[in-house]
């Protein structure tokens, strides 16, 4: 694709039911990593069911909806990856420069 006018619209949904069999951070760090894809945010939307209507996961996603407003621009930026928050923070990683920008980035996402 070369413009992103050229690249189709599409929607993801999410599913989940029992914040205990199916914990809100898993649904979190679902929802996060489709909004941090590459892909022109123009062009995906991201829906949450919850059959179970759980309070937990409504404020976890209502939670994750602010720190989306950092990440996704982070990950686009350096070309995270592992774009799944746990997943991502997870890996052991060493800087050579600790003064750079990415290093300022990466422990302000932390």
């Amino acid at each position: 694709f070369k413009s992103s006018e050229e690249f189709p619209a599409m929607d993801v949904f999410v599913t989940t039911a029992d914040p205990v069999m199916e914990p809100p951070i898993i649904t979190v760090n679902t929802v996060l990593s489709i909004l941090a894809v590459d892909y022109p945010a123009s062009k995906i939307a991201c829906y949450v069911s919850d059959d179970g209507c759980s309070p937990i996961t409504f404020f976890s996603l209502l939670e994750a909806s602010k720190f989306a407003q950092s990440w996704v621009p982070f990950c686009k930026k350096y070309g995270v990856e592992y774009r799944a928050p746990f997943k991502y923070f997870s890996l052991s990683q060493t800087y050579h420069n600790p003064s750079s920008t990415f290093h300022q980035d990466w422990k302000e996402m932390k």
